[in-house]
């Protein structure tokens, strides 16, 4: 019976491996008590709570009345750049909300979808944090509710727009050589939708008479589509991606401007007059007539890519590949793709459906990943640090846990909505030279995995558990420059720091097999082999001072490739 209850615990472990951003012991019990299937319902009750939008400009205004006191009133009306939030402030607002949040599977698909739906920091987005936030509260609104939805408001969201260029786009002017831009026409169906060729419920490539993959669509379908997404232009804003109705509190009476308290991003809005006139051409011989209002153009397309047979194999084994494992069987791909066409009640495209259908199959619950290599998948920098700050209760005095993530993006070239290109980070069919590519095997986190983020990480773990530096949290502004807050030690207040809780672990540190078993559980659900095991141990039983041998096993059992690939 101990045994059974341990397994349930190992399982509710792997679990929230997959369906979270990190987990403690705690919360790994409590799953485990509950049962896997009823925890994921439960999940699904919890309503979103969270605003990422509003919690970035409340982070930007803790700062906003110091660089008044430094700079002065009239220097910040003249020169606007020295307080306009950038993307700092949205990713301290990010790291805040994710260490805190007890909605574990509603951040983890959030977080996934952001990297199939991508927009990122590398452009000029990067100047409005409060943009970028609204974005990552679209995908984590609609995370629990339809893939159609999602496609719709990512379609008209100036970020989207500005960062793949259809705002503003306006309708052809062959005189002035002016076409539509074909950006956005070309990722919405390459990357957010269908993909590049035809497939079959389970994944694998469609192919014609001579044993060729089909293509999915062809210039003059990126053409025809592009004709749709014309006519989008910014909704009521100075600068098109920021909400000047709402500055900070303080200068409301002063300035006749609302509190930055409740915020309203608005999607992008029609202009009729510039909005491509005439029919359109569509996918699987569908017509869009002539005469149409813009948004009535853009549902009828976005329709028309929601109802084409690749989405469920084709985005199914995107979020499959970011939850669970690199390689799914065609098997598992079409049963999840099953359940986007068809959640059972004749609904398409159910997001809760599509979910559990990745989390509870039967291939990644009976898997056993130290025998079965196919299922293993090389675990994201990011969800190492969250894993890491989560499952050992990161807090500081403050409350304010306004980690930057600064420093760990560049070391190790992963951040939340910072990927290099609209690619994402890797490509869902990297495959690194050496096995793996041998076994005709893909590992899409390979992709940023080189000789320099490798030895970058290892370090940070070692700034982590050894120097018992766990974040850049920043709570006062910068000495050296206006446009950024400051991580500096010297102008930090001791009540901001980071630190985690390891007293449960210092308890049984003394027993280094149990201690080991302990981080075992709470890290990989039980996927440590009796090899490493055994030589943590080995290491750690030379340290007789129990924190530093906690500190000294994290260490270890972090940057060890049992841990790392799970």
């Amino acid at each position: 019976m101990v045994k059974q209850k341990e397994d349930i615990k190992y399982q509710a472990a792997r679990l929230l491996n997959m369906a979270s951003m990190g987990a403690n012991y705690q919360t790994i019990s409590e799953v485990a008590q509950t049962g896997i299937h009823q925890w994921i319902d439960n999940q699904f009750e919890l309503p979103a709570r969270e605003n990422f939008t509003k919690k970035t400009w409340q982070i930007w205004e803790h700062f906003s009345p110091q660089y008044i006191q430094l700079f002065g009133r009239d220097y910040i009306v003249n020169h606007g750049d020295a307080v306009i939030p950038y993307w700092y402030y949205w990713k301290m607002a990010w790291w805040d909300t994710i260490l805190k949040s007890e909605e574990h599977l509603r951040q983890r698909i959030t977080y996934a979808l952001s990297q199939i739906l991508v927009i990122s920091e590398h452009s000029n987005l990067q100047l409005s944090g409060p943009g970028m936030a609204n974005f990552y509260d679209v995908l984590y609104r609609n995370a629990f509710g339809n893939f159609r939805e999602i496609l719709y408001e990512v379609a008209l969201h100036p970020m989207m727009g500005f960062y793949l260029s259809h705002i503003n786009n306006p309708k052809s002017n062959h005189a002035k050589n002016i076409h539509p831009d074909e950006n956005f026409a070309r990722e919405i169906m390459q990357l957010f939708s269908i993909g590049l060729i035809e497939l079959n419920t389970d994944g694998s490539p469609k192919c014609d008479s001579q044993g060729k993959p089909i293509p999915t669509y062809d210039n003059n379908d990126i053409k025809e589509f592009a004709k749709i997404f014309t006519g989008l232009g910014p909704a009521g804003y100075y600068w098109p991606w920021e909400d000047y109705s709402h500055y900070p509190s303080e200068w409301a009476n002063e300035y006749n401007t609302s509190p930055a308290t409740v915020i309203t991003w608005k999607p992008m809005i029609p202009f009729e007059q510039w909005h491509e006139p005439g029919s359109k051409k569509l996918l699987r011989d569908k017509v869009v007539p002539a005469g149409q209002s813009t948004l009535k153009d853009i549902n009828d397309a976005i329709d028309n890519l929601f109802h084409h047979p690749n989405v469920g194999p084709f985005i199914g084994r995107l979020l499959i590949q970011r939850l669970t494992t690199s390689n799914p069987s065609g098997d598992y791909i079409k049963r999840v793709a099953l359940k986007f066409n068809d959640n059972g009640q004749g609904v398409r495209g159910d997001m809760k459906a599509v979910i559990k259908a990745i989390l509870t199959d039967e291939e990644i619950l009976n898997a056993n990943t130290n025998s079965k290599e196919s299922t293993r998948k090389l675990k994201e920098p990011l969800l190492r640090y969250t894993q890491a700050l989560r499952a050992f209760n990161a807090r500081n005095m403050s409350g304010k846990l306004w980690n930057w993530g600064y420093q760990f993006d560049e070391a190790v070239s992963q951040g939340v909505l910072a990927s290099p290109s609209v690619f994402n980070f890797y490509l869902p069919d990297y495959q690194p030279n050496g096995p793996i590519a041998a076994a005709d095997l893909y590992a899409p986190e390979y992709q940023i995995h080189t000789s320099a983020t490798a030895i970058n990480y290892i370090n940070l773990v070692h700034e982590w558990f050894i120097n018992d530096n766990y974040g850049e949290v920043a709570t006062k502004v910068g000495k050296s420059s206006h446009n950024a807050p400051s991580y500096e030690d010297d102008d930090l207040d001791p009540n901001d720091y980071i630190y985690l809780d390891f007293q449960e672990e210092i308890v049984i540190a003394h027993d280094a097999s149990r201690l080991i078993e302990r981080l075992n559980l709470i890290l990989t659900g039980g996927e440590f082999s009796m090899q490493t095991k055994a030589s943590i141990i080995k290491t750690i039983e030379k340290e007789r001072d129990p924190e530093k041998r906690v500190k000294l096993a994290l260490f270890l059992s972090f940057i060890c490739p049992d841990y790392c690939v799970t």
